[in-house]
């Protein structure tokens, strides 16, 4: 009697031998960056770089202390011989490692971006001083075959706030109202003792996915105090020969800790998460000693009003369980353009909040719009939200009426 195993490997070979008809290729050696298989290979291709001098960059868990592996934690791209870009993925702790080939001393321009100003940022031993934005440009001498450790992690205030928004699409200068109004906030919030940390944007950044409009919201990310964390939507994934989202903002699928916030970043762009980020969500969704746990994406998942988005409308329900299993505090999402709070889904007995914030710039429709972000304040156990509306130029005063279970902020 054959041994299982054996029996296993033996069928498989059978199908793979020579005459046998089978044609083995790897997932997306033919690019279509509209499977999100393909962006999962992307995102990860690009958290890593061999420079032309090869020195071999990789962004790390925050406590990795082994270079062997990697996480899509960033963004990596070498500018010019000798200049690297590394943009983080997000506000919260990151590492980085760096190693030389073996025996070939190297040196190099490192530029951080997307980082919290507050933040401390250590190369080895060596913390950096703060430059006052976003940016930080480090020298990096390697003289040592070991691998150099860059780590970044920022002292934590018993109260702070996260943004949320989602879909700019055909509005970037409505999102400029609003990054204005998120510098105003940040000003006053960090006088107040209570911190705006960073923005979350969930989906369609752009509208038909074209590099200049990638570039344009860039440019105006840019000048935000606080570092931003993103994902795709349906509109920014439409071109499937090029890795447009992924070349230009990093990952679509990442985890990151604010303080005491641990938030799930979940690439729906095609109306479905991949499966292989299906079979890591109770790793992502691990919140581990954080008091709050977020998931932020952009299609809906309520069965029933996900608006056409999903391709399948099991692929929702599936997601939500997995959402109440890992005891998900709120699900964040756009797709949608309006503002909808759903506060008890309920999931097998469990509820779930969730809240869609579609109001970033995108059209809503007729009636008066509502743009602007959700607030999120967390202050120990206790997180609350409310709704900072930005009225579009030339309409004065509030626009929209507050929902029966979400307030609109008063007061900065």
């Amino acid at each position: 009697m054959n041994h299982p195993r054996a029996l296993v490997a033996a069928i498989a070979l059978t199908s793979l031998a020579p005459g046998a008809g089978a044609c083995v290729q790897p997932e997306c050696s033919s690019p279509d960056y509209g499977n999100p298989e393909c962006r999962v290979i992307a995102e990860n291709e690009f958290a890593r770089l061999r420079t032309e001098t090869g020195v071999e960059l990789r962004f790390q868990q925050p406590d990795a202390r082994t270079a062997e592996s990697w996480i899509a934690g960033g963004l990596l791209r070498e500018r010019e011989p000798g200049t690297i870009e590394a943009r983080v993925a997000g506000p919260g702790s990151f590492a980085l490692s760096l190693q030389r080939a073996p025996g070939q001393p190297a040196s190099l321009t490192l530029v951080l971006d997307n980082v919290d100003p507050a933040a401390h940022v250590a190369v080895g031993a060596t913390e950096v001083p703060a430059s006052g934005g976003l940016q930080r440009t480090l020298a990096i001498d390697l003289d040592d075959d070991a691998p150099l450790w860059i780590r970044s992690w920022r002292d934590c205030p018993a109260r702070f706030r996260l943004a949320v928004a989602a879909d700019i699409q055909t509005n970037p200068l409505q999102f400029e109202r609003i990054v204005a109004r998120l510098g105003d906030e940040h000003r006053a919030a960090e006088a107040a003792g209570e911190p705006l940390l960073g923005l979350l944007i969930a989906g369609d950044l752009a509208e038909n996915s074209r590099e200049d409009e990638f570039e344009t919201v860039a440019e105006i990310l840019s000048r935000l105090p606080i570092p931003t964390a993103v994902v795709p939507g349906n509109h920014d994934v439409y071109r499937p020969l090029h890795p447009l989202f992924n070349r230009r903002f990093g990952p679509g699928n990442y985890a990151l800790e604010v303080c005491d916030v641990h938030v799930a970043m979940l690439d729906t762009g095609s109306g479905a998460i991949a499966r292989s980020v299906q079979a890591r969500l109770p790793e992502l969704l691990d919140r581990g000693d954080a008091r709050h746990l977020l998931a932020v994406m952009h299609h809906p998942p309520y069965a029933g009003i996900t608006g056409a988005g999903w391709t399948r409308e099991d692929l929702a329900e599936q997601a939500l369980v997995e959402f109440a299993a890992a005891g998900v505090d709120r699900v964040l999402a756009g797709h949608a353009h309006a503002l909808h709070d759903f506060p008890a889904i309920d999931i097998g007995g469990t509820r779930v909040h969730e809240t869609i914030v579609g109001t970033a710039g995108a059209y809503q429709g007729v009636g008066v719009p509502r743009y602007g972000y959700l607030r999120l304040r967390f202050d120990g156990d206790v997180m609350d939200a409310c709704f900072v509306e930005v009225p579009p130029p030339g309409l004065e005063g509030p626009a929209g009426e507050p929902l029966r279970s979400l307030e609109y902020c008063v007061g900065d």
